[in-house]
């Protein structure tokens, strides 16, 4: 799953780009860009990785992602049947991090916001009150024209900036430089690796072969660039499906257990709770009954 660089069009007269995405449902490559970028989620539920974070998207959803940072957020199947007649629909943000002047963030005013720009190359989902409050200033803000959808954009990343429900996403050393070193690559094969194989067993001697190291070396590589064990990783990445499958209405929580590339329901249950902060049949029941929060904010 190499990231692709994708170029955004933004008309002359606006010094940012905003979009109202609205489809059957997302599906697009892993890429990045230079410009940092706000998704809001209307409608649709599915998967987002934001750098090396996998984690489910659903409606209400509000996330910021930095400059270079690859992304991509991809619809449940069910979205991909044009007989469920369902609708993706967000509000897609993206800007230059100096798009109001090489020196503008240097003033007192939007210090705070420059940090928080720079701190969003992890990625950050906003949560709870901070994220209803967001909400309602980002549906208001396409029907804003000229200087007034300006200050709505600052407004925005100003109320981002002075919250504390904020959810960081990839690791905490996580760097996205990472993709224009020499490791791109070498990380490349191993994310593109896990996504396709994690419902089966993942050899550590075939994954360190890939990339031309022995297994004890592939451990202390991965972990230096990533900050996690390569276990831990593949671990979140069978989660992060097996919560799509627990979405999805499988009730067979054992299927999704093995579906999922778990041998034993004992250790599924404790890596999800360790990893979601519940059992997989309480996540199940959350979601049903529509506490997203709940669910989705752990």
């Amino acid at each position: 799953m190499k990231p692709i660089f994708e170029k955004i069009n933004k008309h002359e007269d606006q010094s940012f780009y905003l979009e109202e995405v609205i489809k059957p449902y997302f599906a697009d490559l892993w890429h990045f860009h230079p410009e940092i970028e706000i998704l809001y989620v209307r409608e649709g539920i599915g998967t987002k990785y934001v750098g090396d974070s996998i984690n489910t998207f659903y409606p209400g959803d509000v996330v910021l992602v930095g400059s270079n940072t690859p992304h991509v957020w991809s619809s449940n199947e069910d979205y991909l049947d044009p007989r469920n007649k369902l609708i993706s629909n967000a509000i897609c943000i993206q800007f230059m991090e100096d798009f109001m002047g090489k020196s503008s963030f240097e003033i007192p005013e939007l210090i705070k916001i420059s940090k928080l720009l720079n701190e969003a190359k992890r990625g950050m989902q906003f949560i709870n009150h901070t994220r209803d409050i967001l909400c309602k200033h980002l549906e208001d803000l396409p029907s804003r024209v000229g200087m007034d959808r300006l200050i709505g954009l600052l407004t925005i990343l100003d109320i981002m900036s002075a919250g504390n429900d904020i959810k960081y996403l990839s690791s905490p050393n996580y760097k996205p430089s990472i993709i224009n070193s020499e490791d791109k690559d070498r990380m490349e094969t191993i994310f593109r690796y896990v996504i396709k194989n994690y419902s089966n067993k993942i050899s550590l001697e075939e994954i360190a072969s890939l990339v031309s190291l022995t297994p004890p070396s592939f451990c202390r590589y991965f972990k230096s660039r990533t900050t996690k064990a390569f276990s831990s990783f593949v671990n979140e990445i069978r989660i992060g499906n097996a919560c799509k499958m627990l979405i999805e209405n499988k009730d067979n929580i054992a299927q999704v257990c093995f579906d999922s590339g778990f041998n034993y329901l004992s250790n599924f249950n404790r890596q999800f709770k360790k990893i979601k902060g519940m059992t997989p049949s309480e996540f199940q029941c959350k979601y049903k009954n529509h506490n997203f929060d709940l669910v989705f904010n752990d």
